[in-house]
């Protein structure tokens, strides 16, 4: 979460001075977000609305890679699945016309 919540909201106006000391703008009470930052280090912007949009935006991206990779995974163990039903049904054919096939009745 913290990596969302170390600067202010740009729509704010602060001016960079370090990277975690920012010059608060004149007016900030325009926006609640502006209001709620702070160059302490223990508090910065954790209760800001943005720095909470920006967390469950990388959720959202990081789950959508997640879904797409078990999506894949399913597909390929069903395949392995349908060629290891095949195989054991030819083999299963094969035992049991074996002994037609080397000619005893």
């Amino acid at each position: 979460m913290q990596s969302g919540c170390c600067k202010p909201p740009t729509r704010c106006g602060y001016t960079f001075v370090t990277a975690t000391n920012w010059i608060s703008p004149i007016d900030a009470g325009v926006d609640p977000d502006c209001a709620a930052w702070s160059n302490n280090q223990d508090q910065l912007c954790y209760s800001c609305d943005s720095c909470k949009a920006g967390l469950l935006q990388n959720l959202r991206r990081e789950w959508r890679r997640a879904d797409v990779l078990l999506a894949v995974a399913t597909v390929a163990l069903l395949a392995v699945y349908a060629m290891g039903c095949y195989a054991f049904r030819a083999a299963r054919t094969d035992e049991l016309f074996q002994r037609y096939r080397q000619g005893y009745t």
